[in-house]
């Protein structure tokens, strides 16, 4: 039982850094900037690799791809007042829905 909650952990750390190395590539402007984002993507890799080994490689890529998704959309949003359109939400909302069924189908 802890392997699994351990693995999702996994899940939730991946999908954690991937927000952070793409609101890197939004800010970054040094050299060093790269250098941080970088590393972030060899963290982030290192965790999406150890919770791919127990859950399903698709159900875990369909959440690292669709929090990063949703996730870019948010940080658009709500840092750089980008504009988003409803039918925009609609497509986020869908992925939310894939996402959580994704998660349904495999417990």
């Amino acid at each position: 039982m802890f392997s699994v909650n351990k693995e999702w952990a996994f899940v939730v750390l991946t999908c954690f850094f991937e927000l952070c190395w793409i609101l890197g590539f939004s800010i970054a402007t040094e050299l060093w900037h790269w250098i941080i984002i970088v590393s972030l993507i060899i963290v982030d890799f290192t965790f999406l690799t150890n919770a791919c080994k127990t859950i399903p490689t698709g159900t875990v890529y369909a959440i690292f791809s669709g929090v990063g998704a949703i996730g870019a959309t948010v940080i658009d949003m709500l840092l750089f007042d980008k504009e988003v359109k409803l039918i925009q939400l609609f497509f986020v909302a869908l992925i939310i829905v894939g996402v959580v069924q994704l998660k349904r189908a495999d417990s």
